[in-house]
């Protein structure tokens, strides 16, 4: 069959496919009366051209108000989207009933086409590697994990400082540095070298793609899937052309460092991490070809989400410090005070400054306030990453159906006034405080909630690596508190904003000043 040809059938199947998806949604449109509300935008796209390209979760709260209820629905084109944008449906839906909220959409651009679909992240809660993914990342990024790690954090911690010395205008580079410094020595026993690594700007690449290819509605083939099955020379494939080559960038992260631990292990030289110990496992034999593919989603998947929260909580916090000195401030108070001996300053005689251990760091009440107000106020992710419903369900009298994505929006969340009062307030003392006066006449006092609970995850798909993440920033932002100030520039009107993408960037224009 010649080109002409192929092209003729790829439209013949098009339109007939097209037929059968508007008749298919006529039907819908009549049962669907019982869904949450929302806009109901065009006939065959649904709200396609309504979908903003940045910020959707400011849409999405803007849609919730609009229609009077927390919880809203919209179609784009034959897939149903329902938002939770507040704490009790998050908590009824995603939490409570997490047996049926914890599957992931199943996205054949990312899953098949960029060959993502064994990824932890994506797979599906009923993929029994689902539960072994779990359970072995819990074992690498557990408690008992995070204290054996602390050397490698430590002098990951001191290549940042030094970093920041010597070359500050690259602060946000130093930054994504370190946290990659961290997870690869973790997850593969690789030291990482210098701000132009390839695993550093790997990391950032990846998530980036990882947020153009979930987009909904983006992808012709998630409406049409057979199309996947078409040659991508031909004319109109140019979405596959693009998420294969996306394909061979996001295959880079998951198996060019496994095959290095690999090859090192064979020669005998390599550090121990988390891959290399689950490789040799017992040491009766190897690892079969099924378990060593776990091993290397894994170790993936580790790095991927772990490097991600750090760059985005750690970015965040040094802006919102130069934002508000007088935080800033109060906060190295508390630690000149708590740690009077250790060497964080800019004349140390030695390399390696004296930084205390994640557990002390841990006591410092002012700063821990900080790192929940920096989660509050920037979230890492604005918004969850996407749930799938796997049985038809009810709730506040909606019925939500089975296989509908359900999204819950962290932004929402933490920026809801009737949870935390002044939310567009930078404030760490609401978590010192916690008991804040309710405006009835009651006289009551209400608490506000711990973010932790809302910004890794929910139900079966919170984040395993939590723990380890908030050791890392904790300590990360003791050891700048203590060596260096931050400031501003002069853009003081340069308005806030983030990046739109799987994980969120606060921006804003500073250096920083000793």
């Amino acid at each position: 069959m010649d080109i002409k040809s192929q092209t003729l059938l790829v439209c013949i199947i098009a339109g007939l496919s097209l037929t059968v998806a508007i008749f298919r949604h006529l039907i819908s449109a009549a049962n669907s009366s019982c869904l949450p509300p929302g806009p109901t935008g065009k006939l065959f796209s649904g709200v396609k051209s309504q979908l903003p390209s940045s910020e959707p979760w400011k849409t999405y709260r803007a849609w919730s108000k609009q229609y009077a209820s927390k919880i809203i629905s919209f179609r784009v084109y034959n897939k149903i989207y329902v938002v939770l944008n507040d704490t009790a449906s998050v908590g009824a839906l995603l939490q409570a009933r997490a047996n049926i909220y914890s599957d992931r959409p199943f996205l054949w651009m990312f899953n098949v086409i960029c060959a993502r679909g064994k990824a932890i992240f994506n797979i599906s809660s009923l993929d029994p590697r689902h539960r072994i993914y779990r359970r072995l990342l819990q074992q690498g990024l557990g408690t008992r994990a995070t204290r054996d790690a602390w050397q490698t954090m430590k002098s990951q911690t001191d290549f940042l400082l030094d970093g920041f010395e010597k070359d500050p205008e690259k602060w946000r580079e130093h930054i994504r540095r370190n946290a990659a410094g961290i997870i690869m020595k973790l997850a593969f026993g690789y030291e990482v070298n210098g701000l132009d690594d390839p695993f550093v700007k790997i990391a950032d690449e990846t998530s980036k793609i990882s947020g153009w290819v979930s987009t909904p509605g983006r992808w012709i083939v998630e409406r049409f899937p057979f199309l996947r099955h078409f040659p991508s020379f031909l004319p109109g494939m140019q979405w596959k052309r693009q998420g294969l080559e996306w394909r061979d960038k996001l295959e880079y992260l998951s198996d060019i460092p496994h095959r290095w631990v690999k090859e090192q292990m064979v020669h005998g030289h390599y550090d121990e991490s988390f891959t290399s110990r689950l490789l040799v496992g017992d040491g009766s034999s190897p690892a079969n070809p099924e378990y060593e593919d776990i091993i290397k989603w894994c170790a993936a998947g580790l790095y991927a989400g772990a490097a991600d929260t750090i760059v985005s909580a750690m970015i965040s916090f040094v802006l919102l410090m130069a934002l508000h000195p007088e935080i800033q401030s109060k906060a190295q108070s508390e630690i000149e005070r708590a740690f009077p001996d250790y060497t964080w300053v800019k004349d140390q005689s030695s390399s390696n400054s004296n930084l205390p251990n994640p557990d002390e760091v841990r006591k410092l009440e002012y700063l821990d306030a900080i790192f929940k107000e920096v989660l509050r106020y920037a979230p890492v992710g604005n918004l969850a990453l996407p749930h799938r419903v796997t049985e038809d369900d009810e709730y506040r009298g909606y019925s939500i159906p089975k296989g509908a994505t359900v999204i819950g929006n962290v932004w929402a969340l933490m920026h809801d006034s009737e949870v935390y009062p002044d939310p567009y307030t930078f404030n760490p003392e609401r978590f010192i405080q916690t008991l804040e006066r309710d405006n009835s006449s009651t006289g009551k006092y209400l608490p506000q909630p711990d973010p932790r609970q809302f910004a890794f995850g929910f139900g079966k798909r919170v984040c395993p690596g939590s723990h380890f993440a908030e050791s890392t920033i904790l300590l990360t932002m003791a050891a700048i508190l203590a060596r260096f100030k931050i400031k501003k520039t002069s853009l003081d009107e340069c308005p806030v904003e983030f990046t739109t993408g799987i994980t969120s960037l606060f921006q804003y224009n500073l250096f920083r000043d000793n």
